[in-house]
């Protein structure tokens, strides 16, 4: 299937309040449900993708769809007392935890949390050393959103993308696929208590998306150089990553 015609089938929310709606419903439990389904991976594959964008001492980063603020504290540990983190997330929800979770390790310093729209930014030109995008991207339009990281890059900043890919291994791939839609929905159900079926729109969102090649090609065309991808849990997710 051409990449026009898997996007154009891709199950997206049709409006932004059905997005806010989906994790709303899971904000409070959010973190336990992604260790339990994960098997407590995503915090090794977060963790991966902060050593790839390479926070230095004092850079200012940026993490957009930051969610819970997992990695946006990873960042702040790394740049220091002298650094500063800016979290992007327009879930006010999920937000609320991210708070809770900066206080809990003494962040306030470091981190701010701003409520926005990652295909619209609220921040300035080439304001930030660093940016990093973690499973959120197949949720966007991704043109808009990659111009967005670009823009509010510096010049010879870096952004690394994490996300989730359909596995290239067939057998594998079947097998990650009944989990995805036979076990997945069934654990997040349970531990968030969900009535709005995000758990059985994720799989979709997955299924039908880019090929990690066709993502590296649309980071290329918004401007970024030295683009390279690699999978990470036999190419359940991938990290992608390039320079302005």
């Amino acid at each position: 299937m051409a990449q026009e015609e898997r996007l154009k089938n891709v199950k997206r929310p049709e409006t932004e309040e059905t997005v806010q709606a989906f994790f709303s419903s899971v904000a409070r439990r959010y973190d336990i449900a992604n260790s339990v389904i994960s098997m407590g991976r995503h915090y090794g594959w977060k963790r991966r993708a902060v050593r790839e964008v390479n926070p230095q001492p004092g850079d200012k980063c940026v993490d957009v769809c930051t969610g819970t603020n997992d990695v946006a504290i990873m960042l702040a540990k790394k740049v220091g007392p002298t650094g500063r983190v800016t979290a992007v997330d327009w879930n006010k929800d999920m937000q609320d935890v991210g708070d809770f979770k900066i206080k809990k390790f003494g962040l306030q310093d470091r981190i701010t949390n701003i409520q926005g729209d990652a295909e619209a930014l609220p921040l300035p030109d080439n304001e930030f050393n660093r940016a990093t995008v973690a499973v959120a991207s197949r949720h966007l339009r991704i043109p808009k959103h990659f111009a967005e990281l670009y823009r509010v890059l510096k010049p010879g900043g870096r952004v690394v993308v994490l996300d989730f890919f359909e596995p290239p291994n067939a057998i594998f791939r079947r097998l990650y696929f009944f989990y995805s839609y036979h076990i997945l929905p069934r654990l997040g159900n349970l531990i968030t208590r969900d009535k709005t079926g995000v758990y059985s729109y994720l799989p979709d969102s997955v299924k039908l998306y880019y090929r990690p090649e066709d993502f590296a090609d649309e980071m290329k065309k918004a401007g970024f150089k030295n683009v390279k991808y690699y999978p990470l849990f036999h190419g359940v997710v991938y990290i992608h990553a390039g320079d302005k």
